[in-house]
């Protein structure tokens, strides 16, 4: 049996440029941070022909084309396994439509297992790049890069997509202090609001791909952010994200766009000091700083720290 655990992320900003209509014309730019809310990923062998899914549905089938799970079934053809395979997927908290890039997160875990059970190590650039291949390529999904990255790499990140497509990775101020103060400050809260990424983009991708002069700033804002950090310029950070969000919302369809304002008026500025929406922006997660001894009580939120592992393997035996 083999188990890996593998984190879901948040991004502070240049979300969009990691999709192709974007970088394939000016190189795109995210500040990504993989936190400890993780989705694991248990797989066995079979001593039948079977193959036994459990998500948050259960299938069993005899051959994998019969499979309605997609990544499921491209990452068992890509890793050339065809029965006799048990996988279960396990997560920390409610994560489909989480704006925590889930999806790309089960993917990169149920290929680092998946490969394991072969006896194959992967690193975790590799691992993300194979997750590309099979979300974008292979089940076409309209998403960008960051989250197959975010997940498999940890730590607090600055991921740049190159138009070639390489991808470069790099590590920001991993230093104790810093990830402390981030630590003792950001929570995110679920909105309640359930949303498709991939639709949810597929029609951001219609209103951007005619208005990308916009998004050309965004990687200005990723390394004017990324110096924040560096420095510790917590007043500026708020003042990029709250900006951030402004920005972000006029993305978001009208029907739900009252609901998020709300929640975001609720916190800030009373108990947060700023955040944003996570992910394509249509639910799921919100991002905030919390003030110090705020007197925010609510079951719907969670402390989250920085996760420096990424994708690994817990469980091999």
């Amino acid at each position: 049996m083999i188990i890996s655990r593998t984190p879901l992320r948040v991004s502070f900003v240049g979300g969009g440029t990691d999709m192709k209509y974007f970088y394939k014309q000016t190189p795109g730019s995210v500040i990504s941070m993989a936190i400890d809310k993780y989705i694991y990923i248990i797989v066995k062998k079979r001593y039948d022909k079977n193959i036994v899914l459990n998500y948050s549905e259960r299938e069993i089938v005899s051959s994998v084309k019969e499979i309605k799970h997609t990544l499921i079934k491209a990452c068992l053809d890509m890793v050339d396994i065809k029965d006799s395979i048990e996988i279960t997927s396990i997560a920390d908290i409610p994560s489909q439509g989480s704006g925590l890039g889930s999806s790309s997160t089960f993917t990169v875990g149920l290929l680092n297992a998946l490969f394991t059970l072969k006896g194959e190590n992967l690193d975790q650039e590799e691992l993300a790049r194979l997750a590309c291949k099979i979300e974008i390529d292979i089940c076409n999904a309209p998403i960008g890069k960051q989250d197959q990255y975010g997940a498999s790499i940890g730590g607090l990140k600055k991921i740049t997509f190159q138009s070639n497509e390489d991808v470069k990775i790099e590590i920001i101020a991993d230093n104790n202090n810093l990830y402390r103060n981030l630590e003792n400050q950001l929570i995110i809260v679920n909105s309640n609001i359930v949303r498709s990424a991939s639709e949810i983009l597929e029609k951001q991708k219609k209103n951007i791909s005619t208005n990308i002069d916009r998004l050309k700033f965004f990687p200005a804002l990723v390394d004017q952010f990324e110096e924040y950090l560096n420095n510790q310029s917590f007043e500026a950070i708020y003042a990029q994200l709250d900006h951030y969000w402004k920005e972000k919302k006029t993305l978001v369809q009208s029907s739900v766009k009252k609901d998020l304002e709300k929640i975001y008026d609720f916190h800030v500025p009373e108990y947060c000091h700023s955040g944003k929406i996570c992910g394509a922006g249509g639910g799921g997660y919100f991002m905030f700083f919390k003030k110090e001894d705020n007197g925010l009580n609510l079951k719907e939120y969670f402390d989250v720290k920085i996760d420096r592992s990424g994708s690994v393997i817990i469980y091999n035996n």
